[in-house]
């Protein structure tokens, strides 16, 4: 059953280590010959920073999986330095996407990108995004679990707006990530959506738990889009889940809340509405 399968998923998904299956991919096309020469290890340096740099002890058995895709655009010149610019997009493959517009950073072949107090364009703007990612991560495990990892990005942002040349990018990552962390009610909905896992993943299902779960799932949801409207990281999580909400929201017989889901998540209609055909 779909069940089995979703679960055995979730499951694994979470007796990985760390940063795990981390893969990044270059796209150096709009780049000189002399530029892509500068650029080699740059696809390793930064798949070493993700699964070797030492974050803390609390964040070691996250198994996250981790997709890094780096479109470099034509380079500029700040400050008297040449820098790279590029447009980088981080994915969990599943309900975690974020997109760089703008990445401007200096690089050299062979470089390694490590953690450090010192500002550096590019290892700290990569050490920002793996606080989100950690933070979003450990919303699922438990309510407003990655509150930590949310402040730690916001201040990283704070100490790296007097970069030069670079200051306004912070400002808005400052912004970013202090918005991330007070849309409270999506993140307690992820938490709640995973609780409704833990409800199925017993010997025998607990189907009370399951259903109240999913209610606050629900609810929690419905506040988002009353606050926000139809937001971008709710619809990134609501489609990477919509078949599992689905297959939950009909095993606990909530039809209504099931049809709502569409004018919630209307990318992913197609799924709700096939468990909405099966349901009495």
């Amino acid at each position: 059953m779909l069940r089995v399968l979703l679960l055995s998923i979730f499951f694994a998904s979470r007796l990985s280590a760390q940063f795990a299956d981390v893969s990044c991919d270059l796209d150096v096309n709009k780049l000189k010959g002399s530029e892509r020469q500068a650029v080699q290890g740059l696809q390793g340096a930064i798949e070493q920073f993700f699964n070797y740099s030492n974050w803390d002890q609390d964040v070691s058995d996250l198994g996250m999986a981790l997709e890094i895709q780096v479109v470099f655009l034509p380079s500029v010149t700040i400050g008297g330095d040449k820098y790279f610019q590029s447009q980088i997009l981080l994915s969990n493959r599943q309900d975690q996407v974020y997109f760089i517009k703008d990445a401007k950073f200096l690089y050299s072949s062979g470089r390694s990108i490590q953690l450090s107090s010192t500002y550096d364009p590019l290892g700290t703007l990569l050490e920002f995004y793996a606080y989100l990612m950690i933070a979003g991560e450990l919303d699922t495990y438990e309510q407003l679990g990655g509150s930590k990892y949310y402040s730690m990005a916001s201040t990283l942002a704070q100490l790296s707006r007097g970069a030069p040349d670079l200051g306004k990018s912070w400002n808005a990552r400052v912004e970013f990530a202090d918005r991330l962390s007070s849309n409270q009610d999506l993140r307690m909905a992820k938490a709640y959506f995973y609780q409704a896992f833990g409800a199925l993943g017993a010997e025998t299902p607990n189907m009370p738990a399951l259903a109240e779960a999913m209610d606050l799932f629900f609810k929690s949801i419905e506040r988002v889009v009353l606050r926000y409207g139809i937001e971008r990281h709710t619809t990134i999580f609501l489609s990477g889940h919509a078949e599992e909400a689905a297959e939950m929201f009909a095993m606990s017989g909530m039809k209504e809340q099931l049809s709502r889901m569409i004018d919630f998540n209307p990318k992913s209609e197609r799924i709700y509405a096939q468990f909405l055909q099966g349901m009495p």
